[in-house]
């Protein structure tokens, strides 16, 4: 995704999405491209349209390896095949192990540092467009990347 790319105002989770996605959120957690979401102790999106998410981008978040109880994660649907996997990586190098993971897209991410706990497809209305909510389990650091960032 280029640089200067600016990202088109999202909306928001329905109540339902909300509080199942809440429901698996435990102690401090991080919500990446948050857009207007209130859910996460900390908020992090490209172009923040409040004062209580910080700006920061996907793929290079500003925090320690292993800060995060819980990560969700809702990214930008339109970016490249090769582009998805970056901010995924971030998502789990932020978490701690035993933490968790929920990443709604529609693709499944996977990673050797998480394990696959459950799958969701959801969607808004009837024929509209369907997700798939994955919820991982943080099983090992990437110790490669501790290596090289002492």
């Amino acid at each position: 995704m280029k640089r200067n790319v600016k990202l088109q105002e999202c909306w928001i989770w329905d109540k339902k999405i909300s509080d199942f996605v809440k429901e698996k959120l435990s102690g401090y957690s991080l919500n990446v491209c948050a857009g207007m979401n209130e859910l996460g102790s900390v908020k992090i999106d490209l172009d923040p349209k409040d004062k209580s998410i910080l700006k920061g981008d996907m793929r290079d978040l500003p925090f320690k390896e292993n800060t995060f109880d819980s990560v969700v994660s809702d990214p930008p649907w339109k970016i490249g095949f090769y582009e998805r996997m970056k901010p995924f990586f971030e998502c789990v190098r932020v978490c701690k192990v035993g933490g968790t993971i929920i990443y709604n897209a529609y693709w499944i991410p996977t990673s050797k540092q998480v394990k696959l706990k459950e799958l969701w497809v959801r969607t808004d209305v009837d024929w509209a467009n369907t997700s798939i909510i994955s919820v991982f389990e943080k099983i090992e650091e990437d110790l490669k990347w501790n290596q090289k960032h002492p």
